[in-house]
Order: C-alpha cells, then structure tokens, then sequence
C-alpha cells in the first residue's frame, strides 16, 4: 500500500510574505513542484509552490521558468526557527503570474 503524507499550511505563517529573487534551482514532480532561490543578500530560499497537477492546472511547467529567472513568490514564510522557506500561492515570473491556489485570498 502506498501512502502520501501532506502537511497542509499549518507550518506557515499567517503574514504574507513576498520574496523576488534569481533561480538557482527548479524541481518539478511530486510530492510539489519547487524552486530554490537567492536574493540579494545570497541567501538561498526552498519555495515550494504547488502539487504538479494543481501547478500545471495554473499553466505553470518546468518550461515557464529557468534557471536565472528573476521571480516573484507570494505567499507564508515557514513560522518555525531560522528556516528559510516559503509556501507559495501566487508565482510571478516575467509579467506572467501563476495563481496557484485561486482558493486562498
């Protein structure tokens, strides 16, 4: 029997949260599509954005963005210590913006 697990929103925070940075690093499959980015400071971010089916429901694909990219995350930084990841409803790259969880306000 194969079992998934999923940890919802509850480790995020409640804030929103805005993070534009370079990519440094795309991960698209299961359990949800992600990025790794870095700011300004070169502080590198886990952004996970959504399960694939939901992401490729919103348009987005491994095509839609690089390596280089600059991007907009909109989201909740995870609340717990001194972690450096977010959870993403909204993914501007270029003047394209992936919404998604249309969902959540």
């Amino acid at each position: 029997m194969l079992a998934h697990a999923h940890h919802g929103w509850s480790w995020y925070g409640n804030l929103p949260f805005i993070l534009t940075a370079e990519v440094v690093d795309v991960a698209f499959g299961n359990p949800h599509d992600r990025l790794t980015l870095k700011d300004d400071s070169g502080q590198q971010w886990n952004v996970l954005l959504s399960p694939p089916s939901r992401s490729r429901r919103a348009g987005l694909s491994s095509d839609a963005v690089k390596v280089g990219d600059t991007v907009t995350a909109y989201g909740h930084r995870r609340s717990e210590g001194d972690n450096f990841e977010m959870k993403t409803e909204r993914l501007k790259v270029g003047e394209q913006m992936y919404n998604l969880y249309p969902d959540r306000k």
